[in-house]
This record gives C-alpha cells, structure tokens and sequence, in this order.
C-alpha cells in the first residue's frame, strides 16, 4: 500500500529511490536530497534565502530536507521530508514545533525580505504561519 504525506506527497522509503535527488544548494556547500522534480524549486529558494535573509552554511549542519518515514511531529500523518518534499533552514536557531519565539522574524528588514521571497516562491508553505502549538518557522513545503 503506498503511503502519503500531510500533503499527499507519495512517502519515499530509501534514501536510494530514483524520485530523489542529490541537490547543492548554490552559493553553499550544503547539500540536500529532495525530489527530483521540485527540488530545483526549493534549492533555489534556500539559496535566496541564503543570500537575503539568514546564511545556511555557518555552525551547526542544521538544514534539512529528505528523511526515512516518520509520522510527522505536528499531525498524526507523514511529514512531507519523507517525500523529499520540505526543507528546513537553520532549524536549530529557528526552533520548531512550537518552540520558536519568532522574534528573528520580526526584525523589520528581515520581514521585508521574507515578503518579497513569499511574493517570489507563492507555491511554498512556511511553517511560521502555523498554529502557536505547531510553529516552525524553520519549515518550507509546496
């Protein structure tokens, strides 16, 4: 039986599954493994947001994307990063699942920046805009 994703993405079992891809995110040396076909989609947009609102290639390795299925934290369904399908950035500085403040994303210039990328990357979902109980501002999916 195939499985689906919150968002009805088909799970992807392996790491080693041809729908994945081996993705650098340009201007980094962060490497993530997404979708084939959408990952150039969130490749570039972590590359602006590299470039516009926070570096992703500094300390801690907290940026990722494709992960072996899971039941996602915040539903009772399979997260999207089992699709290859989500990525996270900065996610130790971020916080997840409730337990970012969101005070990074109230700097002015940094809500400046964020809008202008929302405007660019329409198709993405950002976990910041989740409920309180479910705030992960780390937290980009189609």
């Amino acid at each position: 039986m195939t499985r689906h994703t919150i968002h009805g993405w088909v799970v992807i079992e392996s790491g080693a599954n041809d729908a994945l891809k081996l993705f650098t995110v340009p201007g980094t040396d962060r490497k993530m493994r997404l979708d084939r076909e959408c990952g150039p989609y969130l490749v570039a947009f972590a590359a602006e947001y590299h470039r516009l609102i926070a570096p992703i290639d500094k300390g801690t390795f907290d940026d990722w994307a494709w992960s072996p299925p899971r039941q996602g934290r915040a539903s009772s369904g399979w997260s999207d990063h089992c699709a290859g399908m989500a990525i996270d950035l900065n996610a130790t500085k971020e916080g997840s699942q409730g337990s970012g403040s969101l005070k990074f994303w109230r700097q002015p210039i940094t809500i400046v920046r964020l809008k202008i990328l929302r405007r660019k990357y329409k198709l993405l979902e950002w976990g910041g805009d989740y409920s309180a109980k479910n705030r992960d501002p780390m937290h980009w999916t189609p």
